[in-house]
């Protein structure tokens, strides 16, 4: 399924529905893109995974503008608006990112692409992956909904959550889109974000974090 069909929205709103949909987006993808400047180099190889419209992408340039980058992808509708978006300083590919391969890179990036994974052993794969395609002192930038550990948290979250969504949606439409969100993703919870993110190798930095969203750096 692609990300406009997941999200029950039509590909070319998505740019504008997207800020609908996810709380703090444009802080997230800024907090996300500035958090590239960890590592050292002034022209990273980035490997975006999961680019989608290519905003992660667009950030991530601003932090480094000679970065190269190579954006994955299995949505080909996605990729073209993102080709368009950073008009020819993107590279493309076309795949699922558990399946294709990470060319040896600088910076891995994500946003909104992780929790598509569905348990914490596929994850671990996929971050022992990334530390193995990353040189030495390179990052992994991942912008994501990560649950608190404690209950009475999550519940707050999501209410808040919910109330983004109703200020720009009915309540019956925003109820479901979070009910068929929770069918269809996986969030963690930062706890066990970070834990897996150690277990593969990886310092970790909290680079942002409001209610359940978060930017999580993993240094090599």
């Amino acid at each position: 399924m692609g990300a406009a069909a997941h999200l029950g929205i039509k590909l070319g709103e998505y740019d504008a529905a997207i800020r609908t949909l996810i709380p703090h987006y444009e802080e997230l993808i800024a907090a996300a893109g500035a958090a590239v400047g960890a590592t050292a180099r002034t022209a990273p190889a980035v490997v975006d995974l999961g680019t989608g419209s290519g905003a992660l992408a667009h950030a991530i340039l601003k932090a480094r503008p000679k970065a190269r980058l190579v954006g994955i992808d299995e949505d080909a509708g996605m990729l073209t608006m993102a080709e368009k978006r950073l008009r020819g300083r993107l590279e493309t590919v076309h795949g699922n990112f558990e399946e294709t391969a990470i060319p040896r890179c600088d910076v891995i990036s994500a946003s909104f692409a992780l929790h598509h994974i569905p348990t914490g052993r596929r994850k671990a794969a996929m971050y022992q992956r990334c530390f193995n395609a990353l040189r030495p002192g390179g990052v992994i930038v991942s912008a994501d909904c990560c649950l608190a550990s404690s209950t009475a948290l999550k519940q707050s979250h999501r209410a808040a959550w919910l109330g983004h969504l109703q200020a720009h949606h009915s309540r019956a439409k925003a109820e479901k889109y979070l009910r068929t969100w929770a069918k269809e993703d996986v969030y963690f919870t930062l706890d066990r974000e970070v834990e897996l993110l150690k277990e593969a190798g990886f310092g970790v930095e909290i680079a942002f974090r409001k209610t359940c969203f978060a930017v999580v750096v993993g240094l090599k």
